[in-house]
């Protein structure tokens, strides 16, 4: 059974606590690694759920390969897994794809479902939240001349200076963001429900009861 959203779920509202219990005498450290975990969270919530997907139903690899995504796998971690590659055949798979963009995993998941997590505006979102986490990364959120000119329309008015002044995440900040992966997980949830559903159904693929809990099991994250 798929243990994705309801790690990813735990996990949220671990992140939640942190931020909203914060001490002042923390700055905006602590908001800063909420967003940098946010994300990276979300990526490794995007590719187990994926993975969990093929290893309730395998016969999909067959529509990654129809639409040019590789499914080869190495056969020494095939020997590795013996048995056990049944239940773990979808993320040997996942394990080699790029989950770090909103695109990506709107490609890798319509060539498995017909499923785009992403509208074109909360791409557009979920790009400026990986620029801000991509910033307190490499660059401990100061400031560089490309961000600013990627954010100029936010940042000009301000007068930001790059290499000197920073950016201040503040709980709102991190509050909206939470929210936003949120809805997007959900989002991924029931679409995946629906098209898998969809799939069986055309496929006359009939699961067995305790895969078919699994899938029953992708709308009860809360």
């Amino acid at each position: 059974m798929p243990t994705a959203p309801f790690f990813f779920s735990y996990t949220l509202n671990g992140l939640e606590q942190l931020y909203l219990t914060q001490s002042d005498s923390f700055g905006s450290h602590l908001s800063d690694l909420c967003v940098i975990g946010l994300v990276s969270y979300f990526e490794a919530f995007c590719k187990d759920h994926f993975a969990s997907i093929i290893n309730i139903e395998s016969s999909l690899l067959r529509n990654l390969s129809k639409h040019g995504q590789d499914i080869s796998v190495d056969p020494n971690k095939v020997l590795e897994l013996g048995d056990a590659l049944f239940y773990n055949i979808g993320f040997l798979v996942a394990e080699k794809y790029d989950f770090g963009t909103a695109q990506k995993i709107n490609a890798l998941y319509k060539a498995l479902l017909t499923v785009s997590p992403f509208s074109k505006d909360e791409m557009k979102t979920y790009d400026d939240l990986l620029r801000d986490r991509n910033l307190l990364v490499h660059h401990g959120g100061t400031y560089t001349s490309t961000y600013i000119a990627q954010n100029r329309s936010l940042l000009l008015t301000e007068k930001n200076r790059p290499f000197f002044d920073s950016l201040v995440v503040s709980k709102t900040y991190v509050g909206e963001k939470v929210d936003f992966i949120k809805y997007i997980a959900r989002k991924m949830l029931k679409a995946s429900h629906r098209e898998l559903m969809k799939y069986l159904d055309e496929s006359r693929i009939q699961l067995p009861e305790w895969k078919q809990k699994a899938v029953d099991s992708f709308l009860n994250e809360k």
